[in-house]
């Protein structure tokens, strides 16, 4: 948590200091950053760059101190100006907060080219940067499909005293309906300084609701002089309240007695920085959610949730699912009535910055995130999401535009209420009939727009194999043919053709990609309300080898499509494309036979001729596979279904048994025979209920995993043969074995 302690009296700089020298301006601004005081330190570099413009260390700090202060547009500005002088040579990461601003600035069009960009240049395609960079693009794709959609929830912004030209986030209503959040605000002087700034510290507050207004905050439960404390959340009996405390810099979770008001700290912790805490009942149990940078977390800060028993958290370990990325995830919020947990993360594919993502927990598992949309997501930074799932009835915390503010729009968060167009069940409803019929409308957009052209470099992937799949995913191909840019300059010599071919990667092969990534966000959609998709793949090669050759090269283009599909969205489309998908939905990717054999005009067949038959926009445009067709199959064809097919047993003493059960269900008009039930391991047994399902009936699998296993992280299969479609079914289970 930031705390911005600042002497406001920079707001209004004396005439006296106009006259003080570049070094005087830099020190100043060098001791703000110190301080944490960012906003002044952008002030202080403002005026020294006006002294000297042109000095690229200067703008690298004010780019830096710009972007901490949340002024996207001009911190977008300072980074353009470095890279443009130093390329990634002394400041390696300018090109990648250029984009991250242009994103938060909403200018999503400048920061898909950035991004793509920041893509092809990161050397390791499985880093952080990169992986960030590929949401970004796809982030991109997401904020011109939700341009063009109209939303149903309602956000509004809660106006003063509620809010201030402070900070204000993090709330959460009682049980009265008053809201208790934390605010960075204190007593201002007539020239907006502040009066005392020893007590300029982040604190608690209470505001109760007065009909459309509410009334001026009060310190909840108390404030303590050169403390911040924020982030609070009632234990279930209503008796303690953890909050996040800091002194002198040093953060953590603490609890306090609500009866004495006694504080101490949460123990159980352990080592790393922990905040954000969360209670909830889950399964009947108290949990206790959190924000950690801790040990054994997937990359930065990861939510993680434990067991709260006798005031002290227990057994806690990273949120199981697919939440955690290589990113930021934070700010949990788990509503019990049904079962979603809502976060913000700074690495998934969103519109800027932080934005809001939900994720619904079946059994003992989260599942692939899903973006909120708009209007509860922004460009700029949008946190603390919580929802009643009986009312549907929320709040968020955002600074926006439109949020007040005196240091610049998008400065300061404010707090935000939500209103879903209905309640939240635990269980997941089908979807509106308007809801279907836009989704299907912009799938019949999708399809309109088709074939959807993705382009290859020669050969590629696996060049010189016969091989009909691969391990590649066409981002990676796409990126490593976008790095052969200066070769295919070199090979083509003339200056006509470089033009011709540079304009054909950006118009075509780019476009290629994007449309790949806009089509997955319609697909999802189609995914999650369960409908039958099949997509139909066309393989074209330009006439260097023989046509048996070119067809199992075009299956492995076809291939990397799928792999791009199985890795996007944490994983979201397996379970569709592998036909296990709890709510029916199914993504079959058919190819279709392969294309033409005759070579456009003006492409080589001959070896020796490669600036013709390799380099040549003509041979390159014949290097591709097309999305040709997008059909909807019926659902007649699914027979059976599965409640789940992953789930976490998080940590398992070596040696305890578990006990867990699945549900097969029978969607088809006949009954259902279940062949084989198998394990991959004699420590598990599992054994349904029956072996035949009546039409619209179910049965229950029981299995029994009985402990032995090495320490560390466990994974055991259960194999499942039917007699319907699909006829083979794998269900998971994970954990992590420790010593008892």
């Amino acid at each position: 948590m930031t705390t911005r302690r600042t002497l406001l009296l920079l707001l209004l700089l004396p005439t006296a200091l106009l006259g003080q020298g570049l070094a005087q301006w830099i020190a100043w601004g060098d001791a703000a950053v110190a301080r944490g005081d960012q906003y002044g330190a952008s002030r202080f570099y403002g005026e020294a760059l006006k002294r000297e413009p042109g000095r690229m260390v200067l703008q690298w700090k004010q780019a830096e101190a710009c972007r901490l202060s949340d002024q996207y547009p001009e911190a977008a500005a300072l980074y353009d100006r470095v890279y443009r002088k130093d390329m990634g040579r002394q400041y390696p990461d300018a090109l990648r907060w250029l984009g991250e601003m242009q994103l938060c600035a909403g200018d999503h069009a400048a920061a898909l080219a950035t991004w793509r960009k920041v893509l092809q240049k990161e050397k390791d395609k499985g880093s952080r940067t990169a992986e960030r960079a590929a949401n970004a693009i796809r982030g991109c794709a997401l904020a011109d499909s939700l341009a063009r959609s109209a939303p149903t929830i309602i956000v509004e912004h809660l106006p003063e005293p509620l809010n201030s030209f402070a900070s204000e986030f993090a709330a959460r209503p009682d049980s009265t309906g008053a809201l208790v959040l934390s605010s960075l605000r204190g007593e201002l002087a007539d020239d907006n300084t502040v009066v005392d700034t020893n007590a300029y510290h982040v604190a608690i507050y209470r505001s109760a609701p007065a009909g459309e207004a509410w009334s001026r905050p009060g310190h909840y439960p108390d404030s303590v002089p050169g403390e911040d404390r924020a982030n609070g959340s009632w234990s279930l009996d209503g008796r303690r309240f953890h909050f996040t405390r800091c002194v002198n810099g040093e953060c953590g979770i603490v609890v306090q007695d609500l009866a004495t008001g006694e504080v101490r700290p949460l123990e159980g912790l352990g080592d790393g920085h922990h905040t954000q805490p969360m209670v909830a009942s889950v399964d009947g149990v108290e949990r206790l959610f959190l924000t950690s940078d801790r040990a054994g977390g997937v990359g930065g800060m990861d939510l993680w949730w434990g067991r709260l028993e006798g005031g002290m958290v227990k057994d806690l370990y990273p949120v199981p699912g697919a939440v955690n990325t290589l990113g930021n995830e934070t700010c949990p919020h788990f509503d019990t009535a049904s079962g979603t947990l809502s976060f913000s993360s700074d690495h998934l594919p969103g519109l800027g910055g932080y934005d809001i993502f939900t994720s619904t927990r079946q059994d003992d598992v989260f599942g692939a995130p899903v973006h909120a949309g708009v209007p509860m997501n922004s460009p700029a930074n949008d946190l603390y999401p919580v929802m009643d799932g009986r009312t549907g009835v929320g709040y968020l915390t955002s600074n926006r535009v439109g949020s007040l503010a005196k240091k610049g729009e998008t400065c300061c968060s404010d707090i935000y209420r939500v209103r879903l167009p209905a309640p939240l069940v635990a269980q997941e409803p089908p979807p509106p009939a308007d809801t279907v019929r836009s989704t299907r409308q912009r799938l019949a957009d999708l399809r309109s727009k088709l074939p959807v052209r993705l382009y290859f470099h020669n050969d590629e992937p696996d060049p010189r194999s016969w091989r009909k799949t691969t391990d590649r995913s066409y981002p990676a191909t796409f990126a490593d043919y976008e790095a052969l840019l200066p070769r295919y300059r070199a090979e083509l010599r003339n200056p006509t053709a470089t033009a011709g071919f540079e304009r054909f990667f950006i118009e075509e092969v780019r476009k290629g990609l994007d449309d790949l990534n806009a089509a997955a966000v319609v697909l999802r959609e189609a995914m999650e309300q369960g409908q039958r998709i099949e997509l139909v793949v066309r393989g074209f090669a330009s006439p260097l080898a023989k046509s048996d050759y070119n067809a199992n090269l075009s299956l492995r283009r076809i291939q990397s499509v799928v792999n791009h599909l199985r890795s996007i969205d944490g994983g979201f489309f397996v379970p569709f494309l592998d036909g296990t998908a709890p709510n029916g939905g199914l993504l079959t990717i058919t190819p279709a036979p392969f294309g033409e054999e005759k070579a456009a005009s003006g492409v080589s067949d001959a070896l020796g001729d490669v600036q013709r038959s390799v380099y040549s926009v003509e041979a390159a445009r014949e290097r591709r596979i097309e999305i040709e067709q997008l059909l909807e199959v019926p659902a007649e064809g699914v027979t059976v279904q599965v409640d789940r097919t992953l789930v976490d047993l998080g940590r398992i003493p070596i040696g305890a048994e578990q006990q867990l059960r699945f549900h097969l269900h029978n969607r088809g008009t006949r009954p259902l025979r279940l062949i084989e039930v198998e394990s991959d391991c004699g420590c598990t047994t599992a054994k349904p209920s029956a072996d035949l399902i009546a039409p619209g009936g179910s049965t229950a699998l029981d299995v029994i995993f009985n402990g032995r296993a090495q320490e560390g992280a466990m994974m055991r299969r259960v194999r499942v043969l039917t007699d319907g479609e699909p006829s083979e079914i794998f269900l998971t289970i994970t954990g992590t074995m420790v010593p008892d």
